[in-house]
Order: structure tokens, then C-alpha cells, then sequence
């Protein structure tokens, strides 16, 4: 198995979940770094990475509810994370800390990512960049 690469945001994929964390999110009591990053305050997701501008590996963004078992175990009490995943198990590639300090910026996320990711994985050697956007649990972007 290549490596996989996931970006889990703190925040459940249901419409239930997507309304809870905006209201939260409005009243100041629910905040995720990675939903900063991709989204902001724009519901569809800021243009860069709609575009996924600058990413060289593959990266699959998931909410917390669209997590296999065995990695919702890993992520326990840790979310937001972005994670490399290889048959021997998960790797932490970016903590809550990490994505706290890129402060909303989808540019300073992409470089401490980039810096991160495995040598192999930027040559080409690790699965092509994806760009679905559908809303699936394999590729869903809304936070």
C-alpha cells in the first residue's frame, strides 16, 4: 500500500453536525484549525484549496464521522490532524497546534505540509493529487 494522507477536521459531516458547528462556530463555543484553513467563514471552501493549489501528494480531507474505525481510534481526543496512513499503521503529520498556528492561511499550511510529507511521496512515487470535490465520505471538503 502507498501512503495515504488525511486531513480530519474536528467537526461531524452530517447536516446536523454541519449546522451545530457553524452555530458553535458563531457563538465562539466550537472552533477547528483545519475548517479555518480550508473554509473560513465561505461555506464553499476558499479558492485555493477548491483548487488544491500547490499540493503535491494526495490528500483526502474527512470529517470526524467518516473515519474508519481504526482511525478514529488513533484520533481520538487529538482532532483536527492531518495524517499519513501506511500499512504499519498512522503517523502524525500535523497536530491541532501545528494547524492552529497556520492562523486560517491555506499557503502556510501547504509548506509545513510539503515539509512533512515523505520524500517519495513529492517525487511521484506515492498516488496521483485528487481533485474530487464530491461529497462523499472518501472525498468530501466541507468542514
Amino acid at each position: 500500500m502507498t501512503a495515504r494522507y488525511l486531513a480530519i477536521y474536528d467537526a461531524d459531516g452530517t447536516l446536523s453536525g454541519e449546522l451545530g458547528y457553524a452555530l458553535g462556530k458563531l457563538a465562539g463555543t466550537r472552533h477547528c484549525a483545519l475548517c479555518d484553513i480550508s473554509h473560513g467563514w465561505n461555506p464553499a471552501g476558499k479558492a485555493a484549496w477548491r483548487k488544491d493549489s500547490g499540493l503535491s501528494c494526495s490528500l483526502q480531507w474527512l470529517h470526524r464521522d467518516e473515519q474508519s474505525s481504526d482511525l478514529a481510534a488513533y484520533t481520538l481526543g487529538k482532532l483536527p490532524l492531518v495524517v499519513e496512513q501506511r500499512n504499519d499503521g498512522f503517523r502524525t503529520l500535523l497536530d491541532a497546534e501545528k494547524l492552529e498556528a497556520c492562523n486560517g492561511d491555506y499557503e502556510a499550511f501547504l509548506a509545513l505540509l510539503e515539509a512533512e510529507v515523505p520524500v517519495a511521496a513529492l517525487a511521484g512515487h506515492d498516488s496521483p493529487k485528487t481533485s474530487d470535490s464530491s461529497a462523499t465520505a472518501a472525498g468530501s471538503r466541507n468542514p
